[in-house]
Formats: structure tokens, C-alpha cells, sequence
């Protein structure tokens, strides 16, 4: 049977560029999917003139009929995947002019409830022994939440996927009520990552006995149009971990960092030891 790869987010920065990676390296057929169909079909078309093979596909995340559409496609097509990486996401940089609340909104569904909502769908469709990469951030580590109440309840090895939706909802509520910064700091993009990454650590529990395997990376601060150019890693060099990941990782539940490192998740802040920036 062949093998079958999908990558959300992939018309541009490092989902173009985990496509093209897996076109190289995968020996399957790779799907690179996006909100803009335009947009998708031009970067598939920029990959065939490298003598790459991508196939296209529309998939908004947020939009419930555009996953159904996919889903019944992935059924019917080819019945089960190999991998799934999930990439698609967005950042409000500090100069941000929306509202927090907006802010908020925006990022927790494109971030966290989307990419639970379209891997919840395509779980059935996914090979024993597939794989599941959750692009995640630095952001992602729970060193970065201020409670420790919430850290103690987030690392929670039996935590559920109700129970962590319980969690990201109160968060919204304090958002509301003004007393979010306290518990959960004030970053909402912090906040979708560390739950990217709960969710991640749910899924290797509820699947390890598929012997599918699901993990994370902070592929490093990548220059793209989400980061205003502002990052300090090429797209092309923030793939290299995450393809190494996707690839040749034999285990799950990992949270691995830009440099390939497999970093505690809730342990001491990488960015001191590792990057030096604290």
C-alpha cells in the first residue's frame, strides 16, 4: 500500500518547506494543503518545477465542512496515512493592534481547538504505527505558565482531552474577567502552545497501543510572514529537525527542540540551557 503524508499550513515558510522535505525523503505521495487554494496550487506547481511530486488538496482547519471535505477525500482515496504534521498556526506579535480579546479568540482556534477538532476526525484514517508531529514553540514549555497550579494539572499523566479543554476554557474565562495574567501570564500564543503540546502528550497515551506515536517540536524562531521576517532560522533549516522527527523518531511523547534536543517538558526552560537567552 502506499505510503501517504499530509502537511497543514504548507503553502508558504516551513510547511512549504516540510512538503518539500518529505518529497525528497518520504518515498510516498505528500499532500501540502491550505486555506487558499490559489495559493496552495501555486507553491505545489513551484515544487514540481524542482522535479518534486506533491499532490494538492484544500484544508482550512478552522472550517468544519473544509475538514469533512478532506477526511472523506483521505477515505476514500487511500483509506489511512502514514503521517500527519500538523503546522498550520498564527502569532499576534506584541505590536498587535486587536483587542486581547480577539486575540485570544483567534489564536486558541487556530492553534489548539482546530488542530484538535481535524486530528480528532482523521485519527481513524491514520496507519498503526503512523506518526503525528504537532508543530509547537518554545512557547510551548510549561516552565512558561506562571501557576503552578495549572503546571501541576497540565503535566498530569493521566490527564484527559476533556479535562484539558476544561483547562483552555477557564483560561478563556479569565480572559474575560481580567485575571488571566496571574495564573496563565500574558501571552495567549504561550497558552495554545503549551496546550498543542498537552494535547500531544494525551494522544501518544490514548494511541501507543496503535503503535502510533505522537510528538512535538519547537522547530526554532522561524523568519516567515507570521513572524514579520523577524526570526533568527531559515525555513529551509527550521525543517530539518522536525523532518528528522517525522522520519526516524521510534518513539512518542517527545518534545524535541530546534537543535534536536528531546527537552523535559516539564522541566527547567530550555532557552536557558540550551539557547542562552534567559
Amino acid at each position: 500500500m502506499e505510503k501517504v503524508a499530509v502537511v497543514t499550513g504548507a503553502n508558504k515558510g516551513l510547511g512549504y518547506e516540510l512538503v518539500k522535505g518529505l518529497c525528497e525523503r518520504f518515498f510516498g505521495r505528500v499532500y501540502l494543503t491550505s486555506r487558499d487554494e490559489k495559493r496552495g496550487t501555486e507553491a505545489c506547481e513551484k515544487l514540481k518545477n524542482e522535479g518534486l511530486s506533491p499532490e494538492y488538496h484544500q484544508l482550512d482547519i478552522t472550517n468544519s465542512e473544509s475538514i469533512k471535505r478532506f477526511v472523506y477525500f483521505i477515505q476514500n482515496k487511500h483509506g489511512l496515512i502514514d503521517l500527519l504534521i500538523n503546522n498550520a498556526g498564527i502569532l499576534f506579535l506584541k505590536d498587535a493592534q486587536e483587542p486581547k480579546s480577539e486575540q485570544v479568540d483567534n489564536t486558541l482556534l487556530v492553534n489548539f481547538d482546530s488542530v484538535v477538532s481535524f486530528t480528532e476526525l482523521m485519527l481513524p484514517y491514520i496507519k498503526e504505527d503512523g506518526i503525528i508531529l504537532n508543530i509547537s514553540s518554545s512557547s510551548g514549555h510549561l516552565s512558561r505558565i506562571p501557576s503552578d497550579e495549572i503546571k501541576k494539572k497540565l503535566a498530569n499523566p493521566g490527564l484527559t482531552l476533556a479535562e484539558l479543554d476544561e483547562l483552555v476554557q477557564d483560561y478563556k474565562d479569565a480572559v474575560k474577567n481580567g485575571s488571566d495574567e496571574e495564573m496563565w501570564g500574558s501571552s495567549p500564543y504561550v497558552v495554545s502552545k503549551v496546550a498543542l503540546n498537552a494535547y500531544t502528550f494525551i494522544l501518544n497515551r490514548r494511541l501507543s497501543d496503535k503503535g502510533i506515536r505522537a510528538n512535538c517540536v519547537h522547530p526554532g524562531y522561524v523568519k516567515s510572514d507570521m513572524t514579520k521576517g523577524l526570526g533568527t532560522i531559515t525555513p529551509e533549516d527550521a525543517a530539518k529537525v522536525p523532518l528528522e522527527v517525522a522520519l526516524e523518531a521510534e518513539d512518542g511523547g517527545l518534545y524535541v527542540w530546534h537543535d534536536g534536543t528531546r527537552v523535559q517538558w516539564d522541566g527547567p526552560d530550555p532557552r536557558g540551557y540550551i539557547d542562552n537567552i534567559l
